[in-house]
């Protein structure tokens, strides 16, 4: 089996440009996505980097070139040759191989195979190799493989001795394929010629020789052994090796073997790219009259088995008969859909009624279930067939309309327009018949064309004719006038730890002073007050206070139980916070204190979990409080509780008393309407919450930090409008004005664009609705890590975005890129860098991605 190199199969590294060239930055962004695989982003990079008209012409050329590449690369063929054809690109040496890669990627083969030929000029033109191979590969693709190993002959005689090596084993390959096994035995180069990349395909090779030359024992072995030993074998050629060891199995009359082989090896690789080969050659080694009892049937049925639905009790029955006898959970996509096609023409070889009738069963489930596949129609069309053997020729009809009607396939249509004129000429409908054969002859291939145009005359001819202060120095102890006046000073002291060391300075000097009780409340509130607390400065001033009897003379009660409250609710013990505020509420209930013992004590409610108890004690505080700023702070904090009540009625209050924090308006007003916003968002309320946030989004100056949460939750609430494109689209506007913020952190800008990617993968593209702007969310992913030069600050974002990014790439089945993409998340160190490099690892030993 060849396995022929594709259009692009080679990536091409190419150096960076001097660093202090103007726009060098931004080429070296887009060469490092380039070099990551993530083709769309590279296109924005060098997108942006041309959109500067001060760009130097030398590196505008450049920039163009790697532009086309990376157009090329994401399938946009195009636009990439109008750019390589229209720009002054064309003077770069290695213009022409791109030149020659939009062209095939447009399907016009003979054009590139055309400039590809410039490879072979003197001296040797960039990606020289890399171009004669795509040539080659061309040419087999124009059914030209003569020309295809002149390619290769001419590109041995012109390189040294390795790139020789393996043009000669490219066009033994191909003589393989011809079946002229000498001739391609003569070409197979030494070992020793052989470079370490390309062994492995001639291990291949040579194993296909073995069995094309007879050796079929020898074949399975070498086969066997490249089964064995994946390392350095791409994916494709590796499963080819289990094809070829069920060949060699079978042309050793082991057809059993051949075929458990074949079952085996897709037990193990459900996703194999070779299923259809593997399963044609199953379907071929059938008999054509098989037993019901056949394993091949059987084990088949296996992954006909629909996914498992969710059981109705807490034990579910698994399937009998021949699908219980293999552990199994049912099979998806190309496997399941391939798995259903072989059962069902197998099946129907049987020829009992029954098993005709769960052919057709088979065929239907797939259409219905995978009616993109193209087994689906071909599906169809067998079914067509029986039908029309079976004398049903209105039914049969009907079912090769709708495979002509929809598949994508040529040659299919045709097939379904030769079996359709055959029903049609059966029920007499001769001129209707002749223009589906003439049909059927424009997509078929000789020499069933030749057929078709014979059928098309004898149909003609039954129808008659032929398509982020000090105080002065004390004075002497016994001068009380000034002993006084330092007091005074410590005790207005600010800020607070400034007044601490005056204040502890004053009681060192003066520890009998009358006033010492004053002083060390004085000092006791002011340890309390500094950010952050001294704990154990206030704990030692307020001990003596404690023990004393009687109580301080002059000094309020209320007072000293007040710096008491603050102390045990610093210390984080919500429980002896909650009884020190009751005690304090209930022994000076008309003291000021009261109301900030009030306000500790919903706190703590409210920290305990307890909000309703946090709730009504808030309120309360709110409504009598005359203090404006702990009206707020009271009415806020009621807000909250009320909203973490876990039923819709206390939410809904909630939104009632943010009204009534956001009326005190004080210090935390725009953090009430931020957090009525969040529970408008979470209560569904997503109309409402437009309406009162855009007006105050919309007053803020540009540079107001609040406009970074008002803007988010906007755009929150617009993102979640389901099935709205222009709110997803004023949403994606304001993630972006927030990034041009100045206010934006790293982790800000993380977070955003992990946001604008998620709004991106559901937005349709405005030339076609059909398709969303994937691309520019993985562009928006991929700069969060592409900005980040050491292990950043926050982790969540960065590698959510990461993450994101992988997934899509692995969603698109761009295994290269998203082992890059892996790689690079982990290389930063974070939490989950090594489940994340563990990924990495199996994505290439899935997929036989080896280090380069």
């Amino acid at each position: 089996m060849r396995c022929r190199p594709a259009i692009l199969a080679f990536f091409i590294a190419f150096p960076a440009w001097a660093a202090a060239e103007p726009g060098a930055d931004g080429f070296a962004r887009g060469e490092q996505a380039l070099a990551d695989r993530l083709w769309e982003v590279a296109a924005m990079r060098f997108s942006e980097l041309l959109d500067d008209p001060t760009l130097a012409a030398g590196l505008r050329a450049r920039a163009e070139l790697r532009l086309a590449e990376a157009w090329i690369r994401a399938g946009r063929p195009a636009e990439a040759l109008v750019l390589l054809e229209t720009s002054a690109v064309g003077a770069i040496p290695e213009a022409y191989f791109w030149r020659g890669q939009a062209l095939a990627g447009l399907g016009r083969f003979a054009e590139a195979v055309d400039v590809f030929g410039a490879a072979f000029a003197e001296p040797a033109p960039p990606h020289r190799k890399e171009a004669v191979f795509t040539r080659a590969n061309l040419q087999l693709s124009l059914d030209q493989s003569e020309a295809a190993l002149d390619s290769l002959d001419r590109l041995a005689a012109l390189a040294g001795a390795a790139t020789a090596a393996e043009a000669r084993l490219g066009q033994a390959e191909i003589l393989l394929d011809l079946g002229r096994a000498a001739a391609a035995r003569k070409l197979l180069p030494q070992a020793a010629l052989i470079p370490a990349g390309a062994q492995p395909q001639a291990a291949f090779l040579e194993a296909s020789l073995l069995l094309a030359e007879g050796d079929a024992a020898s074949a399975a072995s070498r086969f066997a052994t490249l089964l064995d030993q994946p390392q350095g074998q791409t994916l494709i050629r590796h499963h080819a090796a289990a094809v070829g060891l069920a060949d060699a199995l079978h042309a050793t009359d082991k057809p059993r073997a051949a075929s458990d082989s074949l079952l085996d090896f897709v037990a193990k690789h459900p996703d194999s790219p070779l299923l259809d080969p593997i399963f044609r050659r199953l379907l071929a080694w059938l008999p054509e009259q098989p037993s019901a009892t056949d394993p091949v049937i059987e084990r088949l049925a296996v992954w006909c088995v629909p996914p498992p639905a969710a059981a109705p009790g807490l034990i579910a029955s698994g399937p009998s008969g021949a699908a219980g006898a293999w552990p199994s959970r049912g099979a998806a996509g190309d496997l399941a859909a391939f798995a259903l096609f072989t059962r069902a023409i197998a099946l129907h070889r049987l020829g009992a009624a029954e098993s005709k009738k769960e052919a057709r069963f088979l065929l239907t489930r797939l259409w219905l279930e995978q009616p993109s596949h193209f087994l689906a129609s071909r599906g169809l069309l067998e079914m067509g067939r029986w039908l029309l053997d079976e004398g049903d020729t209105g039914r049969a009809s009907a079912l090769l309309d709708a495979v002509r009607e929809s598949t994508h396939s040529p040659l299919l249509r045709g097939q379904a327009a030769f079996v359709e004129g055959r029903a049609a000429y059966a029920d007499g409908r001769a001129d209707h018949a002749a223009k589906l054969f003439d049909q059927a002859a424009e997509a078929l291939l000789p020499p069933a064309r030749a057929r078709a145009r014979f059928n098309a005359a004898l149909a003609r001819l039954a129808n008659g004719e032929f398509i982020a202060i000090q105080a002065e120095p004390g004075a002497p102890a016994d001068q009380p006038l000034q002993t006084e006046l330092q007091l005074e000073q410590a005790l207005a002291a600010h800020p607070p730890a400034d007044a601490l060391g005056l204040l502890g300075r004053f009681l060192d000097d003066h520890p009998g002073h009358p006033r010492a009780p004053e002083a060390r409340l004085a000092a006791a509130e002011a340890a309390l007050a500094m950010a952050p607390p001294d704990l154990d400065a206030a704990r030692a001033q307020l001990g003596p206070l404690r023990q004393a009897t009687p109580p301080p003379a002059g000094l309020p009660p209320a007072r000293i139980a007040l710096a008491r409250l603050r102390l045990v609710d610093l210390e984080n013990d919500p429980d002896a916070a909650i009884e020190s505020a009751r005690a304090l509420i209930d022994a000076f209930p008309a003291e000021p204190a009261a109301a900030e013992a009030a306000f500790i004590l919903g706190r703590n409610y409210f920290q305990t979990g307890r909000y309703n108890d946090a709730r009504l004690e808030l309120e309360k505080l709110a409504a009598a409080e005359t203090d404006p700023a702990r009206t707020q702070a009271a009415w806020l904090l009621a807000a909250r509780a009320a909203a973490l009540v876990p039923t819709l009625r206390s939410r809904e209050e909630a939104l009632g008393l943010f009204d009534r924090a956001i009326a005190s308006d004080g210090n935390v007003t725009g953090l009430a309407r931020m957090l009525k916003a969040r529970l408008m968002i979470d209560l569904g309320k997503l109309p409402e919450t437009e309406e009162f946030l855009r007006p105050w989004l919309d007053s803020l100056a540009a540079g107001d930090a609040q406009r970074l949460p008002a803007g988010r939750l906007l755009a929150e609430a617009l993102a979640q409008t389901g099935g709205n494109p222009a709110a997803h689209e004023e949403a994606l506007a304001i993630y972006d004005e927030l990034l041009r913020h100045p206010d934006t952190t790293a982790a800000q800008h993380h977070e955003l664009h992990y946001l604008r990617g998620r709004i991106l993968e559901e937005l349709p593209k405005a030339e076609n609705p059909e398709q969303t702007r994937e691309a520019e969310a993985l562009d928006a992913y991929y700069s969060v890590l592409e900005s980040a030069t050491q292990p950043p600050a926050e982790w969540h974002y960065f590698e959510l975005s990461g993450l994101r990014a992988l997934t899509l790439l692995e969603n698109a089945q761009r295994w290269k890129a998203a082992i890059a993409v892996a790689e690079k998340i982990a290389s930063f160190g974070g939490p989950q860098a090594e489940d994340i490099a563990k990924r990495a690892q199996g994505l290439r030993l899935k997929h036989m991605i080896w280090e380069e």
